[in-house]
């Protein structure tokens, strides 16, 4: 039974340039994107599908895969597959497990009686600002408290909620795929409890730490990948496409300027 939640999908879905060319050349696979998307959601694997499961429990087959490949929807990894991207739009595991422990301490603990919506409609600051008013002037304020926050030390049960963390595990999962991040995760904060740092000592700490936990557990790291006069990211950049792929001089030089920037 799927959980309740759900997984985010731009207005521009359908305008993206990648969506758009597999509608011509596969649209099947535009489907199996969004299946792959929802079953991210749904077991919170923060963006990664196995094999297995993308060709026997969401019926995925290897053409589709290879199209999603080719216009950089997903990436392949070892034993699996990571949706680009997948953490810049959605909460990630740890931080959707917080959301909940939090909702639970909420409504075991006693509430206040609720006033009536004819009552809090009346309601003024001293200010004279009804509380629509008041809810934009604190979003102000939590956005200004965030901006600043990257000077500000802070504890490691708060780095778990900031979009950084987000952002290393996508960077984590895409180079060790096989990695429990949950137990990395407990392990980590168990080891700096009662600490405090900044956002950026934070994500340079938790990055090595799971670095040389895969190390110590031979977990081997995603292999990279090379360019080639045929890989996806040479024909995008020439303006090719598979039927069109040819080795010569420009595809050559195209991969191998690819590969000296990516070194």
């Amino acid at each position: 039974m799927a959980r309740r939640g759900y997984v985010q999908l731009a207005n521009g879905f359908y305008l993206n340039r990648k969506v758009r060319r597999l509608r011509r050349t596969m649209p099947s696979a535009v489907s199996a994107f969004v299946v792959m998307l929802s079953y991210c959601g749904d077991n919170l694997t923060d963006g990664y599908v196995d094999d297995d499961t993308a060709e026997f429990v969401l019926d995925i087959t290897t053409q589709e895969l290879d199209a999603l490949q080719q216009v950089g929807l997903i990436e392949s990894v070892d034993g699996g597959y990571v949706i680009h991207d997948y953490l810049e739009h959605n909460r990630s595991r740890q931080q959707v497990m917080a959301k909940r422990k939090r909702e639970r301490e909420r409504y075991s603990a006693e509430s206040l009686p609720a006033e009536s919506a004819q009552t809090a409609g009346r309601i003024e600051t001293e200010s004279g600002q009804t509380p629509e008013h008041q809810n934009t002037r604190t979003q102000k304020k939590e956005k200004e408290e965030y901006s600043s926050s990257f000077s500000k030390e802070i504890g490691v049960s708060d780095f778990e909620l900031v979009g950084e963390k987000a952002h290393a595990n996508a960077d984590i999962i895409r180079n060790y795929p096989k990695l429990d991040l949950s137990d990395a995760w407990g392990a980590f904060m168990q080891h700096h409890h009662g600490e405090t740092r900044t956002i950026a000592d934070w994500t340079r700490l938790w990055k090595g730490w799971c670095q040389r936990r895969a190390n110590m557990s031979g977990i081997p790291p995603s292999k990279p990948h090379i360019h080639t006069w045929q890989c996806e990211h040479v024909l995008q950049a020439l303006g090719r496409n598979k039927e069109t792929a040819t080795p010569d001089q420009r595809a050559c030089q195209m991969a191998k300027q690819l590969n000296k920037e990516k070194s």
